[in-house]
């Protein structure tokens, strides 16, 4: 209770306190904050990517990934070697180009798929404040078109599981800077700088793609996650009612009532499963 109710309280402050700042969490949804841009933004408070070494839990990730690994791998022979085509078409260079499989969104877990993966959550139950964890195909010759992400309240991670090439065929790219994905190595970078993947390779490139809360922001987790999640749920009310998103005083309304109803499946676990479902498209 205490968790939801610091989370109601952080986020009806956030509609007084200033929409920019070192302790204030950026969201990049609509826009209301402005662009996380160079030019706007400190790069030595929110760097493009981040130091991994620098974090206890990224060697036990690491020593761990061909667990992982395997078990991604007997999903992928049950399944047609291939995952669920995620819902942001509008990202994707070719149609289902991006492939994904959740087992936690902003601190909401799939009903079923975790039970899929136990050796791969045991592996991460020992990441703290660890809010969002998925698997990311994308096809071969194929590109995720530049984007702005959420927030900078999170460490966006992605874990090398089958790489088929480095750099410049196959990588990634936040603002200016580029890195190569590593098979059992794990990139950091700040999801709300510009960002790109490609993998021009005749080959599919797999990632674990998980979120962790930085350190400045953790006691505001149970904000953070309900307005990402209101972000997403704001965009499937858009898809049923294009009216919304043709008025931006509905669209910020709609945000921010989300934004503070989805603290119940986020802080509670009150109807977290119809929530995944409905984020899904299930």
């Amino acid at each position: 209770m205490l968790f939801w109710l610091t989370g109601l309280v952080a986020d009806g402050l956030s509609w007084l306190t200033p929409i920019r700042g070192p302790n204030v969490p950026y969201f990049g949804f609509g826009r209301y904050m402005g662009h996380f841009t160079a030019e706007e933004v400190d790069t030595e408070v929110d760097p493009y990517f981040f130091k991994p070494e620098e974090y206890d839990w990224v060697s036990h990730v690491e020593a761990n990934w061909t667990v992982i690994r395997d078990e991604l791998q007997a999903y992928l022979t049950k399944n047609n070697n291939s995952l669920i085509p995620y819902f942001g078409e509008h990202l994707m260079s070719s149609k289902k180009c991006w492939r994904a499989l959740g087992m936690r969104l902003w601190n909401i877990e799939h009903p079923y798929t975790p039970a899929e993966f136990p050796r791969t959550m045991e592996v991460f139950s020992k990441v703290p404040n660890l809010v969002s964890l998925s698997f990311s195909q994308l096809q071969p010759n194929s590109t995720i078109k530049p984007h702005f992400g959420d927030t900078n309240a999170n460490f966006r991670c992605h874990l090398g599981i089958k790489i088929p090439a480095s750099l410049p065929q196959c990588g990634f790219r936040v603002g200016p800077e580029e890195q190569s994905w590593q098979e059992g190595k794990v990139l950091m970078f700040c999801d709300a700088h510009l960002h790109t993947a490609f993998n021009n390779t005749n080959e599919t490139r797999f990632i674990v793609n998980f979120d962790v809360m930085r350190p400045k922001f953790r006691h505001q987790t149970a904000s953070v996650c309900a307005k990402a999640i209101a972000a997403i749920m704001t965009q499937k009310v858009w898809q049923a009612m294009p009216f919304v998103k043709a008025n931006p005083t509905l669209t910020w309304l709609t945000y921010k009532l989300l934004s503070l109803l989805m603290l119940a499946p986020v802080g509670l676990g009150l109807g977290n499963f119809t929530v995944y479902k409905m984020l899904a498209g299930e």
